[in-house]
């Protein structure tokens, strides 16, 4: 993720600000009452949107990644308008977003563990829908309950192909750190 000029307070001048993505991002996304729906925690619902690449939730994203910044963290809306002169007036960037941030949660340990646990959960719940779906016998349901099976097994799949690439990815080694110098 990218370091934003977030202009926090109107009277005051933008300035820098990095977002981290730890485990107060982690409390305070699983905590909105405004992410959270379908009884889904914010943080399932933020990777979710994520997937489904919801540009909503690259702002809530944003936003939730200032929260190690306490009683000082700028507004949503402020977020909002650093993201809309940086990334959401360029299509391409936009895009890039989505995957960036994904990438970008499980370089926090606890972040991927979620994320793998996200992706079980996920798993679990085809399973039990597949169950569900053989036993039907209203043929509208059946279908509807399919489609919505689908999804989920294409936002698994996406999420484990960027899990997969960010894994595969040469991380430096310790014993190469003298060739910084």
């Amino acid at each position: 993720m990218q370091i934003l000029n977030v202009q926090a307070n109107p009277t005051a001048p933008a300035q820098p600000l990095e977002p981290k993505l730890n485990y107060g991002f982690y409390l305070q996304t699983r905590d909105d009452k405004l992410l959270a729906k379908n009884s889904q925690d914010g943080f399932s619902a933020l990777v979710n949107g994520l997937l489904d690449e919801d540009v909503d939730m690259i702002v809530a994203a944003y936003y939730h990644s200032f929260a190690w910044l306490g009683r000082s963290q700028p507004s949503m809306t402020a977020v909002e308008a650093a993201l809309e002169s940086v990334m959401f007036n360029d299509e391409k960037a936009t895009e890039a977003a989505f995957d960036d941030i994904l990438k970008s949660l499980q370089t926090n340990d606890f972040l991927a563990r979620k994320l793998n646990q996200f992706i079980k959960s996920n798993d679990k719940l085809t399973a039990t829908m597949k169950k569900h779906i053989e036993l039907m016998t209203d043929e509208d349901r059946k279908d509807q309950m399919e489609i919505g099976m689908l999804q989920i097994n294409d936002s698994t799949t996406k999420l484990q192909q960027l899990m997969t690439q960010q894994e595969s990815s040469p991380k430096q080694d310790e014993s190469d750190s003298h060739l910084l110098n």
